[in-house]
């Protein structure tokens, strides 16, 4: 048996906590509750749902939301539909984020992990195995000169509104600026949200997402009412560690690798990812952190060949950089 310490309480964290608990490691989970700001419109893909109940339990989905399917315009001006019922892995789900990450806590604390409200401030050193699960900032790999990796430099700026209707989709369209989202959330609200590159975010973020929302065809009729709408940039860049394992440490969910939000990976691939590492304490993590770095690669390649399918403003500068990127 070995004593655990995770510093971060978000999915990632806790499906690893429980998973090493379960596997008989005495384990403490530290978290401050800064994952409680997480940005808001997270969705499970098709049989993600399945995924993260078979880690927590199939209570993780109580007070979300199934999702249907997806609708997008993209490399089109027409809106094509997607359908989960046809699909052999069922439906999604649109989740109330806050809600998910305090019920994987709980589940957490219920397989006998120790759950402590605290920050961690330095590399706790009676620990047999320390887990960094801090998300985007891994906050221990960077003490531990771990460096980041990042593949471009996206922000979403997000607006949540009063949900004026629609169905319960995910609804994509292109826009010279980048790519929008919107969906409609458990609490009857609705993210509305433009992912593009930080430097073509003016100094005022909120007039970049209102004049590229009022060019856009099938999104701003979704969105509505968006007067008044609090616009926050959230990071949402592709990025991942130059190591994920090294002597007594490991990375897990962001603070391992970031996906691009274009591919509805990033949670239930770090649920997943963390859970199994959790399996392999003691074991040959080196062909984790290998199996990790496929699924990376996998991801970038078809995120890049779906990016360089939108071929509509091949002179705009968001578009230009996916067409040519550098090197």
């Amino acid at each position: 048996m070995a004593h655990v310490v995770v510093v971060g309480g978000g999915p990632a964290g806790s499906a690893f906590a429980i998973t090493a608990a379960r596997c008989g490691h005495d384990v403490v989970l530290y978290d401050d509750g800064r994952r409680l700001r997480s940005w808001p419109g997270e969705s499970l893909p098709s049989g993600g749902g399945e995924l993260a109940a078979s880690v927590f339990g199939a209570a993780i989905l109580d007070g979300h939301r199934r999702a249907y399917g997806t609708a997008s315009a993209w490399d089109s001006s027409e809106l094509v539909a997607h359908d989960y019922m046809g699909h052999w892995a069922g439906n999604g789900w649109i989740l109330d984020r806050a809600r998910f990450d305090e019920t994987a806590r709980e589940r957490a604390a219920e397989s006998g992990v120790k759950v402590v409200s605290e920050k961690v401030t330095a590399m706790p050193e009676d620990a047999d195995w320390v887990v960094d699960a801090s998300g985007r900032a891994g906050a221990l790999l960077s003490r531990l000169g771990v460096s980041r990796i990042t593949c471009d430099d996206q922000v979403a700026l997000i607006g949540v509104v009063p949900d004026g209707g629609g169905e319960h989709v995910t609804t994509v369209e292109t826009a010279p600026e980048g790519w929008w989202y919107t969906t409609p959330l458990p609490d009857g609200r609705r993210v509305v949200a433009l992912v593009t590159d930080s430097d073509l975010v003016g100094l005022d973020r909120h007039a970049t997402w209102s004049a590229s929302l009022a060019a856009t065809t099938y999104i701003r009729e979704l969105a509505r009412d968006v007067s008044g709408v609090d616009v926050r940039a959230y990071p949402s860049g592709t990025a991942y560690r130059e190591r994920m394992v090294g002597n007594g440490w490991l990375a897990v969910g962001d603070a391992a690798v970031c996906f691009d939000p274009l591919s509805s990976q990033g949670l239930v691939t770090g649920i997943v990812m963390a859970a199994r590492a959790a399996t392999m304490l003691g074991g040959d993590l080196d062909a984790w952190e290998a199996d990790y770095r496929v699924v990376l690669d996998e991801h970038l390649a078809v995120r890049d060949e779906y990016l360089r399918s939108e071929t509509r403003w091949p002179d705009a500068t968001f578009w230009l950089r996916r067409l040519n990127p550098p090197g």
